[in-house]
């Protein structure tokens, strides 16, 4: 052997031959459900001319383009090449990606690679190790722009199915049809394993690899109906579906009347079966066998009849079968079917039989039943509590008076049933007593007895310890206190019963609430118990509880004030009354405020009944003080219950007015009056409004008035200039002299 580095060769080579390959195929695989048709497929290649073949005899490789190290040899790894000529191996020498691409060919006809290939077997000593994993083997792919990129063709990876070692050990040759899109005038193609461990693992070689272009003299030709495709036409379908009837085998030809080659499509009919048939046998006498089918192939959805196809349902389980023989058929969706019979067989009923009973004496515990069984599957077991418990003997000895369900069971689990009463002796009977409790410790328990059987009149006997503590003829006792006692009731024939019962006592409610002020409007009252109820009242609607039948609501108030709330219980005649005071928050308010400068003002805080103290910033302690300076003030008022913040900022400001020079009274609402602007703290005021020629047009005493632009007979004023004379005295006693022009404007 020997390891040979090759680099880009130029070489081109054309050899021409007479070949073809065709392929079939079907749309839906090789199995086809019954009753259904199916399309056939076919793809061929025929060619003359060879544009490239690498046998690798020569002892290097020509026409590739790619440098990569590979070892040519006749036997690698002791596994010859088919026609014992030397061959390409990828190596220990070769690391990966291992690469062979040949240089860009002309394919534009279209045509077919064919290679022989193995992969070393798993395992073996370098350079022999063969592929293991799944992206371990060898990909065909071609390029179209001068190996750029590449597009697969196909991928071969190592396992082949899972067949290991064996799996592609062994040289087998591969062929692929050169797709559209591949056939161009410079077409690259390359073999490449773009994953290996490393360079002494996952390795495998080519020979005799052979890129022909396509004849376009060969015709392709289905011979079960001689459907051609047409001179040229290398694939397609058979536009004819087929519709075998069993398993079939169509054969499809390529030529040019020279060359011949063929292909077959095996078709295998899937039809629907039965796998299984699971029967539960009736049993017990009864119609309750039961039928479950298994089925697959064909085509779902499936039917089932068990009436040999008198009915047909979706369900593959039937129930509530009778012991017969029942023919099944399975039909699927294409109305295929499969059959088979099975056969139910059932049990015979069970009995029971030889009852026998007699009552108790004396109201003791001393009946007995005794049964047996007959039929079904022996050994048979017994039951007198219906089921609950089973024994082997049939005889029931020491029972008490009752009504008794009697069952049978045999070794499959059928049962027989029947009832006996055993009936009570002449000894009274205490069916039940009612009891209520010693409540709120006022000795009021009672019991109420109910008696049956024994013979009447009865005598009744309460008795606590060796203390009796009342007799009667009516089983009714009042007046109880609490503890345990005995109730005996003795019937005229001297038999008598006793049962033992409990006097429970219901202690009296307990509720203490204190007298209380709260600084919120909430409450939650507590330690508050009873037994025997509780319902809360109060004297105001101004109180509202969140439950006024719980022990311990919470209630609350929408207002403050004193207010009484009151308990009682619905039994124990248990009242208590508690006063709640509700003392609301302190609350207060100053605003922010502007002033004249010189004016006094008494600066007030809101005034609430909660409020007990108020105290300024300034030291003062009034509900106002007085002030005459811009500043911040701030007022704190408190009760029991907190204290409470505001201020308000005072400025002191020297006051005064404006007015306009111009007006428009054309009543589009847009400067229509001639009025001061921005006039405040005015105390006094005085305005007079006068034409050029001095005649008074208007005159005021609010320096809110508003003149508009009419003389004192309220007739329009014409355009023209206007003067104003205004003496006014702010809040803080300033004196304000304006006088002015007005321009009165119209425009109509």
């Amino acid at each position: 052997m020997k390891a040979i580095i090759f680099l880009v060769f130029i070489f081109a080579l054309s050899q021409t031959f007479s070949q073809c390959t065709v392929s079939g195929t079907v749309s839906t695989g090789s199995t086809v459900a019954c009753n259904d048709c199916v399309t056939l497929s076919a793809s061929g290649m025929g060619g003359n001319t060879s544009v490239f073949i690498e046998t690798f005899n020569s002892g290097q490789p020509v026409g590739w383009q790619f440098t990569q190290t590979i070892t040519i040899a006749a036997n690698t790894c002791g596994v010859p090449s088919p026609d014992g000529s030397p061959f390409m191996w990828m190596g220990s020498s070769s690391p990966a990606p291992r690469t062979m691409a040949t240089l860009g060919l002309d394919v534009s006809s279209g045509g077919n690679v064919c290679f022989e290939m193995r992969y070393a077997i798993q395992q073996d000593n370098a350079p022999c190790e063969g592929p293991d994993l799944a992206d371990e083997g060898v990909t065909l792919q071609y390029s179209i722009n001068g190996g750029t990129t590449w597009i697969t063709m196909n991928y071969w990876p190592p396992l082949n199915g899972g067949d290991w070692p064996n799996a592609m050990s062994v040289w087998d040759q591969y062929c692929e049809n050169i797709p559209i899109a591949a056939q161009t005038t410079s077409t690259m193609f390359r073999w490449t394993q773009m994953e290996a461990t490393n360079s002494a693992y996952d390795h495998w070689g080519l020979d005799n690899v052979g890129i022909s272009l396509t004849s376009p003299d060969f015709n392709i030709t289905w011979l079960h109906d001689n459907y051609s495709y047409g001179t040229g036409v290398n694939s397609g379908d058979n536009p004819t579906p087929v519709c075998p009837e069993g398993d079939t085998i169509f054969v499809v030809q390529m030529t040019d009347g020279t060359t011949f080659c063929y292909d077959t499509v095996e078709i295998t009919i899937d039809y629907p079966q039965i796998d299984d048939v699971t029967i539960t046998d009736p049993y017990c006498g009864g119609i309750n066998g039961e039928i479950d089918i298994l089925a697959s192939g064909g085509t779902p959805n499936y039917q089932y009849s068990i009436d040999n196809g008198q009915n047909y349902y979706s369900t593959s389980t039937f129930t509530n079968l009778d012991s017969l023989t029942y023919n099944i058929v399975l039909l699927d969706d294409n109305n295929c079917s499969d059959t088979t019979v099975v056969t139910l067989v059932g049990v015979d009923s069970l009995f029971l039989i030889d009852l026998l009973s007699e009552n108790t004496s004396c109201g003791m515990d001393n009946g007995s039943i005794s049964f047996g069984g007959t039929g079904g599957t022996p050994n048979y077991q017994y039951s007198i509590n219906n089921g609950s418990s089973y024994s082997n003997i049939s005889t029931f000895d020491n029972v008490s008076s009752n009504t008794y369900n009697l069952v049978v069971l045999d070794d499959l689990g059928c049962t027989a049933n029947a009832s006996v009463d055993i009936l009570p002796s002449s000894a009274p009977i205490i069916d039940s007593i009612q009891i209520s409790e010693d409540y709120c410790s006022l000795s009021n328990g009672t019991l109420t007895s109910f008696i049956s059987s024994g013979i009447e009149p009865y005598e009744f006997m309460v008795t606590q310890g060796i203390d009796t503590v009342g007799t009667n003829n009516n089983g009714a006792f009042n007046n109880l206190t609490f503890g345990n006692y005995d109730l005996m009731v003795l019937d005229s024939a001297n038999c008598y019963s006793t049962v033992n019962f409990s006097i429970i006592e219901i202690p009296a409610p307990v509720a203490v609430l204190p007298d209380t002020a709260l600084c919120n409007l909430s409450f939650q009252i507590q330690n508050v118990s009873s037994n025997t109820g509780s319902l809360w009242t109060a004297n105001s609607t101004n109180i509202t509880f969140d439950d006024e039948t719980a022990l311990n609501p919470g209630f609350q108030s929408i207002e403050a004030g004193e207010y009484i709330i009151s308990f009682e219980d619905t039994l124990c005649d248990f009242n208590e009354n508690f006063n709640i005071t509700f003392i609301a928050e302190a609350l207060t308010q100053i605003n922010d405020t502007l002033l004249c400068i010189g004016e006094n003002y008494n600066l007030q805080a809101d005034v609430q009944p909660q409020n007990e103290i108020y105290l300024w910033n300034s030291g003062e302690n009034s509900s106002f003080i007085s002030i005459n300076q811009t500043g911040t003030y701030i007022v704190t008022v408190s009760n029991i219950c907190g204290s409470f913040t505001d201020s308000a900022y005072v400025l002191f400001y020297e006051c005064d007015f404006e007015a306009p020079n111009v007006f428009t009274p054309n009543n589009d609402e847009i400067n229509d009056y001639f009025q001061l602007i921005n006039h405040q703290g005015i105390k006094t005021f005085q305005c007079a409004i006068y034409n050029r020629w001095g005649n008074l047009m208007g005159k005021y005493d609010d320096p809110d008035f508003i003149w508009k632009g009419t003389n004192l007979n309220d007739k329009a004023a014409p355009e023209g200039v206007y003067f104003y004379v205004i003496h006014a005295v702010t809040n803080g006693g300033h004196e304000i002299d304006k006088q002015g022009k007005i321009h009165l404007i119209r425009n109509d």
